[in-house]
């Protein structure tokens, strides 16, 4: 959750943790019930909810932060998954306070 920028592909994950990719892939998804990549998508989906609620970096700089290639790719996940766009759950969605105080920034960092 620390390093979501980090690269969490299988081929990563697995060398990680000292396991094949295959078998690493199939006892992850029997522990966790879903694909690794599945599981990562959503991970980086919702640390960019929290962002998008609690700051006001720009959409490119939150998806760098959050692992995503682009604002493109982030943007197409996002979709795929809360069928609404960054900009719109922002609009939305954002605390009034966002990015305001430094008692924020720490409670959201405390989140990740």
């Amino acid at each position: 959750m620390d390093h979501l920028d980090a690269d969490l592909s299988i081929p990563a994950l697995a060398a990680r943790v000292a396991m094949s990719e295959r078998n690493f892939q199939r006892v992850f998804s029997r522990e966790i019930g879903k694909s690794p990549a599945h599981y990562v998508e959503e991970v980086r989906i919702e640390a960019v909810r929290r962002k998008l609620e609690r700051s006001t970096e720009s959409i490119e700089e939150i998806a760098c932060a959050c692992g995503f290639k682009s604002a493109d790719v982030m943007g197409r996940s996002f979709h795929r998954l809360l069928d609404s766009t960054p900009l719109e759950y922002r609009s939305r969605f954002r605390s009034s306070g966002a990015g305001s105080s430094s008692s924020d920034k720490g409670r959201a960092k405390g989140m990740a």
